[in-house]
């Protein structure tokens, strides 16, 4: 086997483990599809871990079915961490409208306006 059929070979594999790709020839769908459950699970766990406490009180017991849809719809990206991930999902909730978008400060405002030099007193 050369090494851009192994190269091949692997990135069809992976496309099946992480986004829900068919099986490579010759590797068992089953299998596949068990270690592929068990990934999105790993996935599913640490991201709930890292979501802020207010996601958690707004979603309340639908988080992990949330988490589940928008980890099935969204692979992880190469080079992306966990951190970005969370983050990512959460801003598609603000997007959604399920949660509130963020205030933004003071400061931020007039700065945007044009006005840096503002200091509370």
């Amino acid at each position: 086997m050369s090494r851009d059929d192994l190269a091949r070979r692997q990135a069809e594999l992976l496309a099946a483990l992480v986004a829900g790709g068919p099986a490579p020839d010759g590797v068992d769908p089953a299998r596949v599809a068990l270690e592929a459950d068990a990934l999105r699970a790993k996935r599913r766990r640490v991201l709930a871990r890292l979501l802020p406490a207010d996601v958690h009180a707004a979603l309340g017991d639908d988080v992990g079915p949330r988490l589940d849809a928008w980890i099935a719809a969204h692979p992880r990206r190469v080079g992306t961490s966990m951190r970005a991930d969370a983050d990512a999902f959460v801003a598609a909730l603000r997007a959604d409208g399920t949660l509130p978008r963020r205030r933004r400060g003071l400061r931020r405002l007039l700065e945007a306006r044009g006005v840096s030099a503002w200091r509370p007193r």
